[in-house]
């Protein structure tokens, strides 16, 4: 996912178009801040006349106005405090969840190529830590920007007001400020970067530790993983405090200067030959002392601004990946079942040497056929091009007699049903696991899991077809999640079926169940079978043998015993499963 990084405008301009579509929440809490940010300059601006007119002259009509005024300035201050905060709460957590949901719609439509050259807990990084930092750059560092400009306008217009020979001392502060803001920026911004890299990779290792944790019990990895962790955690631990003594320079120099121009105005203010009066003074010297605060702010907002921009680079850099290529557009309720592979190969990302191919092959409609050979022969990649899990590099795949490009992705998926030997469930219902990505019909599920053998175990279960079975059916024996998996293809009821060691994990007792569902299954339907057992093989009506990608031999397991070639060499060598096919 290596793209150019765009620049901090280029990434801000962006991430506010994405709050485009709360403009109104935008522009009342933008409103909220730019008066909120004004009213502080009527914090000194209320004290001159406070001193001069009842302190000094006793004057019964500011004796009056000002405690009255000082409640209605700080009341205001409060409402417009209150009405912004509620407006940018509202955009930034609106804002995490829509980028959230586009990050996940655009993992889904994603290539599988896609996963294969990126690693998971990197992935699932950008969607639960990347995706809150961008807030920062989104609404809270725009909450400083505004109002806090607003703030130090209006003071330094009220200083220049009182006396503007006494406010050019502040001018001295902005290269100052300038200076460490840009430099800070930009340390900041790279330790960002690397820190997102390392939550990634400690999400990975996470996530590797917890699915393993059977085998790195077993072969004793405890060590060897505390140490993968533990090197992790300490580069996070490192820059993050890198990022904290980068992001704390700014402050105190800030301050430094503000006391030298602190000092300098009481200096000069107190032995001028016009002096200010008592409240002017004290009016001059409150407003100065409000300006620090803001400018601090305003210093010290580039570490949220590049923690932010960091992190929408990282969730810009997803949301821009090309997803699964699909411009076909027919459609049809159900197929036939004729596939056809005309001088088909694939070669994989970075690669020289065909994976598969050239494949040229019909497969009637209705048929069984199996794939064996040796592993790594391609017999899974031939299988995985039908549903295009993977795009041919050349030549074309048909299905009857319309080319898989032309069809849409949809419609082609809906005519395939695929049981492998990587059982995939989800932590949900046994209902939902069957009925997968469909309405529930519950008469459905039940003859479903009928046929594939699974109504005793579910039964046996708390809740039956409720019980939820944990992530990928932790609670479930290895052949009882396979006849689930069947059980799935079986109420998706296709015209074509995938089997990819589909009984693999079964024993005896229960693949003579699953055979007899498999039969029962595959009437009627094209049926594609990659086995190692020959009591699956021999059942199919062609045998289709893979070596190096290519197909060596195709024929009934009688022929090709007869032939005395590779097939039976295969046999001879124990390649398949006998003895539990006897």
């Amino acid at each position: 996912m290596s793209n150019p990084i765009p620049s901090s405008s280029a990434t801000y301009k962006r991430l506010l178009k994405q709050i485009l579509p709360y403009k109104g929440y935008f522009l009342v809490g933008i409103l909220a801040m730019i008066l909120l940010g004004a009213t502080e300059a009527g914090i000194p601006a209320g004290l001159k006349p406070l001193l001069d007119g009842t302190f000094v002259d006793k004057d019964p009509s500011y004796l009056f106005w000002a405690p009255l005024g000082i409640v209605i300035l700080f009341s205001s201050r409060g409402l417009f405090s209150i009405i912004s905060q509620i407006t940018f709460t509202k955009i930034s957590t609106q804002l995490v969840l829509d980028l959230r949901q586009q990050m996940f719609q655009r993992l889904m439509g994603l290539p599988t190529t896609f996963y294969d050259q990126n690693i998971s807990g990197k992935l699932i990084s950008k969607l639960v830590y990347d995706v809150t930092q961008v807030t920062q750059a989104g609404t809270q560092v725009l909450t400083i920007l505004v109002k806090d400009s607003v703030t130090v306008i209006a003071l330094v217009a009220y200083l220049f007001w009182l006396d503007w020979k006494l406010s050019i001392l502040i001018l001295v502060l902005i290269p100052i400020i300038t200076t460490v803001a840009h430099l800070i920026g930009k340390r900041i911004r790279i330790l960002n970067r690397q820190l997102q890299l390392f939550f990634g990779e400690m999400t990975h290792v996470l996530e590797e530790s917890i699915k393993g944790h059977k085998v790195i019990k077993i072969f004793g990895g405890q060590k060897y993983e505390s140490r993968r962790f533990g090197q992790t955690a300490k580069n996070i631990k490192n820059h993050q405090f890198k990022h904290a003594v980068a992001a704390s320079i700014g402050v105190p120099i800030v301050e430094l200067s503000g006391a030298i121009v602190l000092a300098l105005v009481v200096y000069l203010g107190t032995t001028k030959t016009d002096p200010l009066s008592v409240g002017e003074f004290v009016a001059f010297f409150a407003a100065l002392g409000l300006l620090f605060s803001p400018i601090k702010r305003l210093t010290k907002v580039n570490d949220p601004l590049q923690r932010g921009l960091a992190a929408a680079e990282s969730v810009f850099e997803l949301l821009d990946q090309h997803p699964e290529e699909d411009l076909g557009t027919f459609e049809k309720e159900r197929a036939d079942g004729e596939i056809t592979f005309n001088n088909v190969t694939l070669k994989y990302p970075n690669t020289n040497k065909n994976a598969l191919g050239p494949i040229n092959l019909t497969i009637a409609p209705q048929s069984t056929i199996a794939l064996v050979g040796a592993s790594g022969s391609g017999k899974t990649t031939l299988a995985n091009l039908i549903p295009r899990i993977y795009s041919s590099s050349t030549g074309e795949i048909h299905l009857d007699g319309i080319n898989l490009n032309t069809w849409s992705l949809t419609a082609l998926r809906s005519q395939i049903s695929y049981v492998s030997q990587d059982v995939v469930l989800f932590n949900d219902s046994v209902a939902n696991n069957i009925a997968y990505g469909d309405e529930q019909d519950r008469k459905g599920i039940e003859t479903a899991a009928k046929i594939a053998g699974a109504t005793e175990f579910i039964k046996s279960m708390p809740e039956g077809l409720d019980t939820v079975i944990g992530e990928n059916g932790v609670r479930l024996s290895g052949g009882q999640r396979q006849r689930l998996a069947i059980a799935r293809a079986i109420y998706a009821n296709t015209p074509l079926l995938i089997l990819d060691e589909a009984t693999s994990a079964l024993d005896n007792k229960s693949e003579a169940i699953v055979k007899n569902a498999l039969e029962q299954l595959r009437n009627g339907r094209t049926t594609i079978i990659i086995a190692h057992r020959l009591s699956t093989i021999q059942s199919a009506e062609r045998i289709l043998v893979l070596n190096e990608g290519q197909i060596v031999e195709d024929g009934t397991h009688e022929t090709l015993i007869v032939q005395n070639g590779y097939y039976a060499s295969l046999i001879n060598s124990h390649e398949f499963d006998e003895e539990r096919a006897n």
